[in-house]
């Protein structure tokens, strides 16, 4: 064999004018966005080594993308020193590595929303030695000296009474409840705490795609009350037959749509633009207070009106929002359970909200760190009720007197001595202690524009100094008795989508979720090369037999194209699937731009790279009268196939196959508030099949290839629905020899932010080398002749002949710009080629 520095004799001649070519001609790309970016963000490239879901819900079924991780999981990263697990969820952000997701929407986007969110349960017994500090002489844990002993969090360890019985202490892992169908995702936890209160939970997601049934995840907390107390957790019942006397919820969350995540899972920083948090107490379609905590992108400066750009430095006009709200709580047999006021636990009707409390934690430990301080957490969760329970967001303007719109007279501090006026309540009556009405009290409420249909509530921006919270109670519980408190988060574009997304979840809790009606099977796909260099899509045929089977449509996302997020891209998620004829979704089913948005001009030009969340656009329909044509049994398991003639090679492509109908279906109930349209004629199942996937969690994301827990094997890549990548067919030697074949790579000359590059790590570019023999070693060598890589390439997949090179040199460092020569030697020949890089 030829050694290398006699390669590069061999071809030193037909380099020389490549040369000089190359070093008058190459440039240094630098992409806007990029140069904003990455001199603010602080890449953290983490690398797993322990699986962080471990058991926790990951609901990756619908649109919405979250991760909720109970404390008999173990405890999160701000919890690791404690010896009682406070939290009652961690919800996302676990290790502080992002590695599982945190209210992403749409799922598989790389943009976040929130550093993460928790919920706390807390207990006020107005016996303060009901949670002393020591207990036989040995400190208490349960017990904060800034609380006293009359509060205390409903905690877990791993010795608290209870914890031994499998019964009381289980989680079991996200799963379709219609497995076949592949319609709802389900996850189901319980465990003990130290306050004599079991939990069970019990979370629910969607797939289907219509009127925001994707958009929105519930998550149900049974509290059963044992009556027997073990504060401090170390098994053994201090209490026996214990009342529980004023027992709140609080959800809160640190809101910052500022960040991104990398190929590793990791973060990287974003700022620039206001983070916006608030409530909004509008009224729906039906006339009932819309009752939810809200974040959304802000604008960069007050009057600019450039909102809307999630993680602002890319200039991607995404206007993404998320809320929350609290929507019931109820007795075991299904009546409402009051608060100890005998209200309505969240307010019926007009009153929507009434009796919830909801604020910023500006001086209040309400969140992440909410664990220090459970009197802090108990107050604001209850906020509404004292004169002042969070109303100032100010801790030192607390006052726990009795709300005197609500309340006749009261022990200041003690909830349980509080005693309501007689009668209705009327808007004249209602507490008032909270934050979420500051509008009704005076000027201030809107310290950020809203720029939306939005006038009551408030708003606030979040710079780190305080989570969005809300809290629902108090509520009492006698000895075995039960209660369940629902809870629901959404996500979506511009107000209209979360507000939308919000009925629907109220709407599918109010019929207990049960929808209504039927509709086909997700069909399962895979998507595999041809000889040909192109793909074949293939699906089976378990929808055929689904209620109003009409046949099926083909959608492919690719990042072969870019997307003009202004023109398309999150505008078009709630109804794309409307879509008929194959193509690019049309303008008449893109949500509108914000109105008041004046950045177009910031923004114009700007595009981002499509993943698997989409953009995804119409390649073939296929009616039921037409599905024989389309019929092929040369896969096992799948019956249909489409071929996809019309792709690039060595780029990532997504494909779901959706089952439409043609029926009668109809959201037309008291519960729906939502603008859109009660009815329909045509639904069908949603993306959760792309390229195969399961709808389930596969460890980490689908664009994060770097992460420890990425799949290595087919069958993983499919469960996950990773990219999948055209691929050239592996090349004949002997053709390859005669000339008949040709060795090639692309992109070629390769400029910085090619198509190829990832699109969520700016350190990540590569090329690929295509039409290789089974076996290949490949030498990539810079003018001098030194040696700058080594790639052995093996394939017996017929249909695999390309591998990526990601342009580091073989010491780990990026190569720079200039030329360089790549030897493919494989039995039976050789070839020499040459590559362009320009920063």
């Amino acid at each position: 064999m030829t050694t290398t520095r006699h390669r590069l004799t061999m071809c030193k001649a037909r380099l020389l004018w490549l040369v000089v070519f190359t070093l008058f001609s190459t440039v240094f790309v630098v992409y806007g966005q990029t140069a904003l970016t990455e001199d603010i963000h602080n890449l953290n490239k983490a690398t797993n080594v322990l699986d962080p879901a471990n058991g926790s819900a990951v609901m990756v079924g619908g649109e919405l993308w979250d991760s909720f991780k109970p404390p008999n999981t173990g405890a999160w990263y701000g919890e690791a020193t404690e010896q009682l697990i406070g939290h009652t969820f961690r919800i996302g952000n676990f290790d502080r590595a992002w590695s599982t997701p945190t209210h992403m929407w749409p799922g598989g986007w790389n943009m976040g929303n929130y550093w993460a969110k928790d919920m706390y349960i807390a207990e006020y017994n107005p016996d303060a030695t009901w949670n002393p500090a020591q207990i036989g002489g040995v400190n208490n844990p349960a017990y904060r000296a800034v609380a006293g002993g009359n509060y205390a969090f409903a905690s877990f360890r791993t010795t608290v009474a209870g914890a031994s019985d499998a019964a009381r202490n289980y989680k079991r892992e996200t799963k379709w409840v219609d497995a076949n169908k592949r319609h709802h995702a389900l996850y189901e936890a319980g465990w003990p705490t130290n306050i004599g209160v079991d939990v069970k939970v019990a979370i629910h997601q969607f797939s289907l795609n219509w009127n925001n049934i994707n958009d929105f995840i519930i998550v149900e907390v049974t509290l059963k009350n044992t009556g027997s107390v073990d504060i401090n957790g170390d098994g053994t019942v201090e209490r026996t037959n214990n009342k529980i006397n004023a027992l709140v919820m609080s959800a809160g969350g640190e809101f910052m749509s500022s960040y991104y995540l990398v190929t590793s899972g990791g973060r990287g920083n974003a700022f620039g633009a206001k983070r916006v948090i608030g409530y909004i107490g509008d009224n729906d379609a039906s006339g009932n207070p819309w009752d939810m905590m809200i974040g959304y992108p802000g604008e960069s400066a007050t009057g600019g009106k450039d909102m809307g750009l999630n993680a602002f430095p890319f200039r991607y006009y995404t206007d993404t929002w998320s809320a929350w709200s609290w929507l019931d709580a109820k007795r075991a047999n299904g009546t409402t359970k009051t608060t100890i006021y005998g209200t309505h636990p969240v307010g019926d009707g007009a009153q929507r909200g009434w009796f919830t409390s909801a604020g910023q934690g500006r001086g209040l430990s309400v969140g992440a760190s909410s664990f220090s301080n459970p009197k802090f957490l108990h107050t604001a969760a209850m906020g509404t009720w004292y004169k002042d329970g969070g109303k100032s967001r100010d801790a030192t303007k607390f006052d726990l007197a009795p709300d005197p719109n609500f309340f006749l007279s009261g022990t200041t501090g003690n909830p349980t001595s509080f005693i309501p006026k007689p009668g209705p309540v009327t808007t004249a009556t209602r507490p008032r202690g909270d934050r979420k009405l500051f509008s009704e009290e005076g000027t201030g409420a809107f310290e950020v524009p809203t720029y939306e249909s939005w006038a009551k509530g408030f708003t606030g921006e979040n710079n780190f100094d305080g989570d969005m919270f809300s809290g629902i109670g108090p509520f009492s519980l006698d000895v075995n008795e039960e209660i369940t408190i629902v809870w629901a988060e959404v996500g979506g574009f511009r107000l209209e989508g979360v507000t939308n997304a919000m009925a629907a979840a109220r709407w599918a809790y109010a019929k207990n979720y049960d929808l209504g009606f039927d509709y086909p099977a997700v069909p399962e796909v895979r998507v595999d090369n041809t000889l040909d260099k192109s793909t074949r899509v293939r699906w089976d045929n378990r929808a055929n037999t689904g209620a109003g089977f009409a046949g099926y449509k083909v959608y492919r996302a690719s990042q072969a194209k870019r997307v003009n997020f202004l023109e398309g891209g999150m505008r078009g998620l709630d109804n794309y699937w409307k879509n008929t004829t194959p193509g690019v979704t049309p303008a008449t089913l893109l949500k509108a731009v914000n109105p008041n948005f004046a950045g177009q001009t910031f923004v114009s030009g700007i595009q981002g790279v499509p993943d698997s969340w989409g953009p995804y656009e119409l390649i073939a329909v296929i009616p039921d009268a037409q599905k024989a044509t389309y019929a092929d049994n040369s896969a096992t398991g799948y019956n249909y196939s489409y071929e996809d003639k019309t792709v690039e090679l060595g780029f990532k492509y997504w494909y779901y196959v959706a089952a439409y109908t043609s029926g009668s279906y109809s959201m037309d109930h008291p519960a729906y508030g939502g603008t859109n349209a009660k009815t329909i004629t045509s639904i069908e199942t949603s993306n959760i099949n792309r390229n195969g996937s399961t709808g389930l969690w596969e460890n980490t994301y689908p664009f994060a290839d770097l992460n420890t827990f990425y799949p290595k094997d087919a069958a993983g890549l499919k469960r996950m629905g990773a990219g999948f990548v055209v691929k050239s067919a592996l090349a004949d030697p002997a053709k390859l020899a005669s000339g008949a074949s040709k060795i090639s790579v692309k992109p070629n000359p390769y400029k910085k932010k090619a198509l190829f590059d990832s699109a969520v790590d700016a350190f990540d570019h590569k090329v690929t080398f295509y039409n290789l023999p089974p076996t290949a070693k490949i030498t990539i060598l810079d003018v001098s002749g030194q040696l700058i890589q080594e790639i052995n390439f093996s394939s017996n997949d017929p249909n695999n002949g390309s591998t990526f090179w990601n342009l580091f040199s073989k010491d780990g460092v990026e190569v720079a710009s200039g030329l360089y020569v790549y030897v493919v030697d494989y039995s039976g020949g050789q070839h020499v080629g040459y590559l362009s890089v320009m920063r």
